[in-house]
């Protein structure tokens, strides 16, 4: 679900180039379903989502008491969560109110005097904002029906007569009507997607211009870093820093800035839970270092259901760009295990997916700066276009100045990641 919403704030139909009122509107009101009424659905079904899982879990643990006590009081956070979720359920209204609002402002605007707007632009618009507008409603029925199918039934079980069959087919009830939310979802998935998906953006022409200042490329078996053409240089290798920001990413952000190091550093989400880690991660940012996604939970991507890979990459990116303001644009797979999920994933989000050639700093052997700086710089697998792993930890932080200065000693240069062209990536 979240993937379209995410991707859909892409999605502007037009190439607007003059400043005449026709074009103003229909800039002024995508703006606004983009910046706004979009951002809000999506944090609705964001927490709504969130909301789910801990009211699984609570429901799970509370029917393990033989008193049943957490449905007998209605104070309990059982019956607290109900109310929180029919609080952002409630919001759906209102978002559905401006979905055809932005629809009705847009069906209003005068395309005779418009120069890069045309009927079939304003029409394929308000089309889809109806369908989203219906769909939002479906959700919020369908929900608010699943809300008052648990309530009743946490109320039965707090009665003295409460028993098994009582409880089979309270659930029952309840697994009918969230089969129902399950479908609204999906609606919704599939019409942003529809929405999201043929239409040239901006960030379309943006990575067409990137490709054309492009040097380098991501070998799709290797990971090894090729040149795009006999000129590029091609003894070269980059640098990558994994599980930031954690302890020691942003005192290795500042030892690569004074080498005039470029290098990515790969996030973790729940790095960027704290305000100390988004705040390390802006100024690494800032610093000119690129970002890359490196899933939220650093979980085996193989060890989790589609749905949870979808949700450790877009959640991550999320919160990515809500710190430095842009999406990352490379991808790395804790373990380096992809999957078909993983890698579509990616490619939706616009991220070259990349491994490495080697790496030692999680071996306990190399768990020290000397001996690490030693192996990173003299290992027979430092070859051109060698794609360098290194992770947020305090002895590849003390070794770094050393493998950066041995790495330019025998003469390899360091990629800057912004030469490196865009969705590239290992093989699926």
């Amino acid at each position: 679900m979240r993937k379209y919403i995410l991707v859909l704030t892409m999605f502007i139909v037009v190439i607007l180039t003059a400043c005449s009122s026709p074009e103003d509107k229909f800039t002024s009101e995508v703006t606004d379903f983009n910046d706004s009424t979009l951002v809000d659905l999506s944090e609705i079904i964001n927490q709504l989502n969130t909301y789910e899982e801990e009211s699984s879990k609570l429901v799970s643990d509370a029917l393990t008491d033989e008193d049943l006590v957490a449905f007998k009081e209605e104070g309990s956070e059982l019956y607290k969560l109900l109310d929180k979720r029919q609080e952002e359920v409630d919001q759906l209204s209102d978002v559905r109110e401006r979905i055809d609002k932005h629809k009705e402002n847009i069906s209003n605007i005068d395309i005779n005097e418009a120069e890069s707007i045309s009927e079939s632009d304003v029409k394929g618009l308000t089309d889809s904002l109806s369908t989203l507008s219906e769909q939002t409603k479906g959700l919020e029925d369908n929900y608010n029906n699943l809300l008052e199918n648990e309530r009743s039934y946490f109320k039965s079980l707090g009665e003295e007569d409460a028993d098994y069959t009582l409880m089979t087919e309270g659930m029952t009830k309840i697994n009918d009507a969230y089969s129902k939310v399950q479908s609204n979802y999906q609606d919704l998935n599939k019409q942003l997607g529809s929405m999201s998906a043929n239409k040239e953006t901006e960030n379309d022409k943006a990575e067409a211009a990137s490709k054309e200042d492009s040097l380098y490329q991501v070998d799709p078996e290797t990971s090894a870093i090729i040149p795009l053409d006999q000129e590029t240089e091609e003894k070269v290798v980059l640098l990558t820093i994994d599980d930031a920001p954690d302890g020691y990413a942003l005192e290795m952000a500042h030892t690569l800035k004074d080498l005039d190091a470029p290098a990515i550093f790969f996030v973790n989400g729940m790095f960027l839970e704290s305000e100390e880690g988004k705040a390390a991660l802006k100024e690494i940012h800032d610093l000119g270092f690129a970002i890359g996604n490196h899933t939220y939970n650093h979980f085996n991507l193989d060890e989790l259901t589609p749905e949870d890979v979808k949700l450790e990459i877009v959640d991550t990116s999320s919160l990515i760009e809500e710190v430095i303001g842009e999406k990352p644009k490379f991808f790395r797979a804790p373990f380096g295990v992809n999957n078909e999920t993983s890698f579509a994933v990616a490619e939706e989000l616009g991220m070259t997916v990349m491994n490495w050639t080697y790496g030692y700093d999680w071996e306990e052997e190399y768990q020290d700066a000397a001996s690490l700086s030693q192996i990173m710089t003299e290992t027979e697998m430092l070859q051109n276009g060698a794609n360098l792993l290194m992770h947020d930890r305090m002895w590849s932080s003390e070794a770094l100045s050393d493998i950066v200065t041995g790495l330019k000693d025998q003469g390899y240069g360091l990629v800057d990641p912004a030469t490196i062209e865009e969705n590239a990536g290992v093989s699926q």
